[in-house]
């Protein structure tokens, strides 16, 4: 079962999956079949990925309270029906490295950062927290919950199909002759889709990653700034960026450990940022 199958990271799963196991009943799940914050059955499965969530910038400022909702509530669902079957799932939920944004950007954890890192949460008050704080707490509930689990944190996927972040955005502003550019100063390490999908179906294959939490991403790490004049170039634009700074609680770096995901699957990214940034372009087109 896939629930959030129509969105970024879910369809590349999805594709991955039927192109490499075609052996196997892939059951998707979007809101379009239910919402899973009230449903009470669900198909019996051998492997829950949970990736439904809000999952937009934009969404944890204006629709903060849903987000929590949508985080909590689904996958506090969805483990109270698995955990009571007989045959019992595992369970494979994403999490996300802006969990631990405070315990980088205060405490000076180290970086590249690894999965045991805290989950600190800056502020409260400041309602871009709400998918990081409550995602925090989904993983907990996982654990919590005693099925067998994978907890995967995706760090700065990017390619065709996203939607509401960053690079698709940037894109879409620079088509309207718009290349205002914020927090340009920060870096992350950016990963693309391909790359992305085929790490998590490596990772949900591999029978020691069971009851371990892993980052998926890259080590590329690279400014806010150098990513859009990548952009720029692919979309043959010659104009000055116009530099503003990050709003209030972007963290300032991200550079995920992933040598437990290479100790578990030998997997290591393919693709440069400058090819994948090209495939990105082309398919915005």
């Amino acid at each position: 079962l896939i629930t959030g199958a129509s969105g970024f990271l879910g369809s590349h799963i999805n594709d991955l999956l039927q192109e490499q196991y075609k052996n196997y009943e892939i059951i998707t799940w979007d809101r379009q079949q239910g919402d899973l914050k009230t449903t009470t059955v669900y198909p019996q499965v051998d492997i829950v990925i949970h990736l439904a969530a809000y999952n937009s910038t934009k969404d944890f400022y204006t629709k903060a309270f849903e987000v929590i909702k949508d985080n909590i509530l689904t996958t506090i669902n969805l483990l109270e029906y698995y955990k009571q079957q007989d045959k019992k799932p595992l369970f494979v939920y994403t999490g996300t490295p802006e969990s631990h944004s405070g315990a980088t950007d205060i405490f000076n954890y180290p970086i590249p950062t690894d999965e045991s890192c805290p989950l600190v949460v800056p502020d409260v008050k400041n309602l871009r927290w709400s998918y990081a704080n409550s995602k925090a707490l989904g993983e907990q509930a996982v654990i919590a919950s005693g099925l067998d689990y994978i907890i995967v944190r995706p760090s700065n996927i990017y390619g065709p199909r996203q939607k509401n972040h960053f690079v698709d955005e940037f894109i879409a502003r620079v088509k309207t002759g718009d290349v205002s550019l914020f927090g340009w100063k920060n870096t992350r390490s950016w990963c693309y889709v391909a790359d992305f999908a085929d790490a998590f179906v490596r990772l949900i294959h591999s029978k020691d990653a069971v009851g371990e939490i892993v980052n998926i991403g890259s080590n590329d790490e690279q400014s806010i700034l150098t990513l859009a004049e990548i952009i720029l170039e692919h979309m043959k634009i010659d104009k000055p960026i116009e530099k503003h700074p990050a709003p209030v609680g972007s963290v300032n770096r991200r550079n995920p450990n992933i040598s437990k995901l290479k100790q578990l699957t030998g997997w290591k990214p393919t693709t440069s940022l400058r090819d994948g940034l090209k495939f990105t372009v082309e398919a915005n087109q």
